[in-house]
């Protein structure tokens, strides 16, 4: 399967058959701008440090695993919009997007964040409503041409 996270822009026939369409169209936006892949590999690597015990692992391993885990999203979505056999190059604004959908989670679920006195529980989970809900909205994917809509 090329690009599976390949966002594209929904036909003038698609958008005349109604709303139905439309929703369907923004909810697989919402789960193509969400790294779950990268976010379970994050809840993954969390385990292995110590859930529960941030407090007593070295704020490194937090900071490594979060910055390798960032990377990781940024080779997924880079490899993961591109087509090569279309010839369509990555998708730039959604792999941004689906950066800061990682960052938003992380944020959310404190661990580095909270080791750096940086995290506000209600914010985070704010973050991670308002962001997951109006994101979707404003991107959606490619033109006619193949062009990259920022």
């Amino acid at each position: 399967m090329s690009a599976p996270f390949r966002i594209n822009r929904p036909s003038v026939k698609r958008v005349a058959a109604g709303k139905s369409e439309e929703v369907k169209d923004y909810l697989g936006r919402l789960v193509k701008l969400i790294p779950a892949e990268v976010i379970s590999l994050y809840l993954v690597g969390k385990g292995v440090i110590g859930a529960g015990q941030a407090t007593e692992t070295p704020l490194s391993y937090w900071i490594v695993w979060t910055i390798f885990c960032f990377l990781a999203v940024v080779v997924a979505r880079l490899f993961g919009t591109a087509d090569p056999k279309e010839n369509q190059p990555p998708q730039i604004p959604a792999v941004l997007i689906a950066c800061v959908s990682y960052l938003v989670w992380v944020y959310s679920m404190g661990d580095v964040f909270a080791l750096l006195k940086l995290y506000e529980p209600k914010l985070g989970s704010l973050l991670v409503l308002g962001w997951s809900f109006v994101v979707p909205y404003f991107y959606r994917g490619d033109r006619a041409t193949g062009r990259s809509n920022p």
